[in-house]
Order: C-alpha cells, then structure tokens, then sequence
C-alpha cells in the first residue's frame, strides 16, 4: 500500500473545468458504493463515523469498527476521500490520531462539535456544517476562520428531509452565500430537480455533498442516483476505480439559519 502522504488526493472545493463539486456522503462504508458513486460522477467519497441520526444506522460506529472498510475505500477509489465524524462520541487528540492513521483528503464536522485542535491541522481540509438553529454572525465568523476550507449548509431538521426544495430554503441558501467568506456546499437533505441545483449554483455555491437521506437506498441504484445530481461528465473526465469484487440554533443575539 502506498505511504499514508502520498494517498491524500488534494480535494479542489472549487472545481476548475467543472460547473460544481460533487461529494457523495456514502451511506455506509462499502467499496462497491465508493466506486458506484466515482462511476455516477462524484468528484469525492464522504465516510461516515459516530453518527447520531437514526435514519442512517449504516453510520453509527466508532472508527476503530470500519477502519478496514475505510482503508479499503480509499485505496481503491481515485478521487479524495473524507470523513464525517458526528457527535456520538467526544472527538479528543488521541483519538483523531487513530482516524488519521488513514489516508483522509478532508474531515467534515458540525462546528458545534468540532475540537479547535483540528482547524490547526495541516494534513487535512476542514469542512464546516452548520446545522439550523446557527446564528448568521456564528455562521460569518465561521466562514472567516484560518483553516476553514467551506461551509456545508446542512439546515435542514430531520421532519423536513426528503421533501422538496422551496422558496424558503432558496432564500436561506442566498442569505449564507452573500455572507461567507468561504466557498458554500449545499447538502441535499432536500429533493433537489436540475433546474433547482441551477439557482443555487447561480447564488454562488459551489457543490453539493449529497446526502443519502434523498435516495432509495438501493445500493444498485446508487450510481445512478448520484449521476442524476452530478454535472454531466465527459469519458476522459471520469476518475477511475476499481470495481469491488464483495463489500469488503436560535438564539436571541441575532438572525439564525
């Protein structure tokens, strides 16, 4: 296997040649989604650890249990690979250690859970999610942090998920890219048409981490689910992979989001 440096791929937040980034969010750790979701146009594979939603049990576990899984992912995908760590346990130094010892290109966290040890980490690119409730000043100030790569707006409560992207959430998304600072990642906790990913790519995002609460489920259909989201990818464009023979916040201070 090739030495740890050496397989963190360089995620571009900001795409060149490409009208946006897409990061598909796998909902679970498995090889054969990883290489489906690169087939389906994915610029990105997002793993998944100590999640806390009941909707996506494939994410629950620490990393010490999926660490083979992991490893597997990355080393036979070609685009960079990140991480979700959610909130189920408490993130300390020692711990991110054993998560680094794999090959991350990037570490996605909600900022009210992420430790200020990792913005000074220069291994890995920091996404930011910031969940509804967020102050819009929390928000900027966020955008405005050394080490903060983007902004991933993920303001959607779980009894709206899955429904479709309105007025409202148009009006939101325009109101968080006006005032950041750093690049903005819409996630699809919403059902999202082409001409909807049109709008919000005219209001200045730059790519979508997809989320699996939007999909079927099916892990067949999961290319084509991703390709359905994805810009339109030429053949010499399309990264390669390797096929898996087996699974291996309100606040009375301001406006809030």
């Amino acid at each position: 296997m090739e030495p740890v440096g050496q397989l963190r791929r360089p995620l571009e937040v900001v795409p060149r040649g490409r009208p946006y980034t897409t990061i598909a969010s796998l909902p679970k750790n498995s090889t054969s989604l990883a290489v489906r979701a690169v087939e389906g146009g994915a610029d990105a594979v997002m793993l998944n650890i100590e999640g806390e939603d009941n909707s996506h049990p494939n994410h629950f576990g620490s990393y010490d249990l999926h660490d083979v899984y992991i490893n597997d992912v990355i080393s036979t995908v070609s685009v960079p690979c990140g991480i979700f760590v959610g909130g189920a346990r408490l993130l300390t130094e020692e711990y991110w250690e054993r998560i680094m010892s794999s090959a991350f290109s990037f570490v996605e966290m909600y900022a009210h859970q992420m430790p200020a040890f990792i913005l000074s980490d220069p291994r890995v690119k920091k996404i930011s999610a910031i969940a509804t409730g967020y102050i819009l000043e929390q928000v900027k100030r966020l955008s405005d942090m050394d080490g903060i790569e983007a902004i991933d707006v993920a303001t959607v409560p779980h009894q709206m998920q899955g429904a479709p992207f309105s007025v409202l959430d148009y009006a939101t998304l325009g109101v968080i890219t006006d005032l950041s600072a750093k690049p903005v990642l819409l996630r699809t906790q919403k059902r999202l048409t082409r001409a909807d990913i049109e709008r919000a790519m005219g209001l200045g995002v730059k790519g979508l981490v997809v989320d699996p609460c939007i999909l079927s489920g099916a892990d067949e259909a999961y290319g084509s689910e991703i390709s359905q989201l994805a810009p339109e990818r030429t053949p010499a464009d399309a990264p390669e992979g390797r096929p898996d023979p087996g699974e291996g916040v309100s606040s009375a201070a301001g406006p809030s989001v």
